[in-house]
């Protein structure tokens, strides 16, 4: 999977499931970039920052707190790509036994 299925993906799902959002061309843009990179975390341990970290985290107020607007906007789309497009393991990754949460 490379940035242009996510961002395939990104549209037909926020179209589908969240029609009222109206997100815009850069929105998706914004997403997918942002799911790119929850992607990459986990094939290749790409750094990522304090939003998708909570949101790997399964950390709903911290992902809520560190969102921006386009973000806020876009949480159920994030809830839906880490259970369909990453390995169930991911939380283990983000997770590990003995890290402070």
């Amino acid at each position: 999977m490379d940035y242009r299925d996510i961002r395939q993906w990104v549209e037909q799902n926020a179209n589908d499931l969240m029609p009222e959002a109206r997100f815009s061309h850069d929105d998706l843009n914004h997403i997918a970039m942002c799911l790119d990179h929850i992607y990459r975390w986990y094939h290749e341990s790409y750094p990522i920052g304090d939003f998708l970290t909570a949101v790997v985290r399964n950390d709903f107020c911290e992902s809520c707190y560190h969102a921006d607007n386009v973000n806020r906007k876009a949480l159920y789309l994030y809830a839906i790509f880490l259970e369909n497009k990453i390995p169930f393991d991911y939380r283990k990754k983000a997770n590990p036994v003995g890290a402070m949460k």
